[in-house]
């Protein structure tokens, strides 16, 4: 990151954090911050027990790898068929192979998305609505990035908030007319949303509600788009409410988990030799799957409006993430930028 000077984020007040302190967190330590109470949610591995899913249609993003595999294959054990939402074929193709060679009763099928790309989460939100099984029953919006880049001048292009919020957010949109009765969106999100900040304001030349500023670090900016997952969580669930939509949204948080989402930082080349500390404090796949297949398929769930669990348990969010106005005005803004494109 270019300008952060060796510090995920600084204990001053910081203009491009609008107010809010921050936590003083050193590069080469910010997936270590999010260790912390991480061997509890190591702890808690029960489901609770899955409903039948036999037959019926479910959609995993970033099923390519890490949780978002495992996550796929827990489905399949229960009979659904999951379609596989991945931006890169091959890999998508090889977890595929993967996932028929266990020999689940379920089934699953490939479709390429792009959730930096608006025109590829139409193609395959339309591919989904076309499937003859008819009627979605469970959405995993699990895709996301870490450490990327800066793509852009605007506040939105920080390399994370399109492919960890507004695309899984338009691709919501999208499939929400395909949901069944009982369906469920679920939102992959993280405890660094607790150090997430979020400002939404009208754009002095659009006069558009906008995401306003960007955070001096990728750590900052990660931490935004968790906060923003959480939030369209509870506005979500806030609308199918208004709406007498039969459905749930929650958020979870499944832990630190040992997956590719960390290629993108500096010491990644180096993760052979923090193996001992990889395997110490940091969750399997199939151990952080658990979590999220909890929050997609427990009975205990049922019906109820859980914002956010952590760790396999019903958690409490940071405040920004509870502010109900907040919600409603990311939406506006989410809107409106998909609205201008990218």
């Amino acid at each position: 990151v270019d300008d952060c000077d060796g510090l995920v984020g600084s204990n001053s007040y910081c203009p491009h954090r609008w107010g809010h302190r921050i936590y003083q967190v050193p590069k080469a330590e910010a997936y270590l911050s999010l260790t912390v109470a991480n061997r509890a949610a190591m702890s808690g591995d029960e489901q609770g027990g899955c409903p039948a899913l036999e037959g019926e249609l479910c959609v995993v993003t970033g099923a390519n790898g890490g949780i978002g595999r495992e996550v796929a294959g827990g489905l399949m054990a229960d009979g659904a068929h999951v379609i596989l939402g991945c931006r890169n074929m091959n890999r998508c193709e090889d977890a595929k192979r993967d996932l028929d060679s266990r020999g689940y009763r379920g089934s699953c099928a490939c479709s390429r998305l792009d959730l930096g790309d608006v025109s590829s989460i139409r193609e395959f939100a339309a591919g989904v609505e076309r499937d003859p099984r008819g009627g979605l029953k469970l959405l995993v919006n699990n895709a996301g990035v870490m450490g990327c880049p800066r793509d852009g001048p605007r506040p939105e292009d920080d390399g994370h908030l399109w492919p960890n919020h507004l695309g899984p957010f338009h691709l919501t949109n999208l499939l929400v007319p395909a949901l069944k009765p009982g369906a469920r969106v679920v939102n992959v999100a993280s405890r660094a949303h607790q150090q997430g900040s979020l400002r939404i304001a009208k754009s002095k030349e659009s006069g558009e509600l906008g995401i306003q500023g960007r955070p001096w670090t990728w750590y900052g900016c990660y931490a935004r788009s968790k906060l923003c997952n959480i939030l369209h969580a509870a506005e979500l669930q806030r609308r199918f409410d208004v709406a007498g939509r039969r459905c749930t949204s929650y958020s979870v948080s499944p832990g630190v988990v040992s997956t590719g989402i960390f290629s993108n930082l500096q010491w990644a080349p180096l993760r052979w030799l923090l193996t001992p500390l990889v395997s110490r404090f940091f969750q399997t796949p199939e151990q952080g799957a658990r979590k999220v297949l909890q929050a997609c398929t427990s009975p205990a769930l049922e019906g109820r409006h859980v914002l956010y669990l952590h760790g396999g348990k019903e958690s409490t969010p940071s405040a920004m993430a509870r502010d109900p106005v907040l919600a409603q005005q990311l939406w506006a803004a989410s809107e409106a930028l998909i609205g201008r494109g990218r």
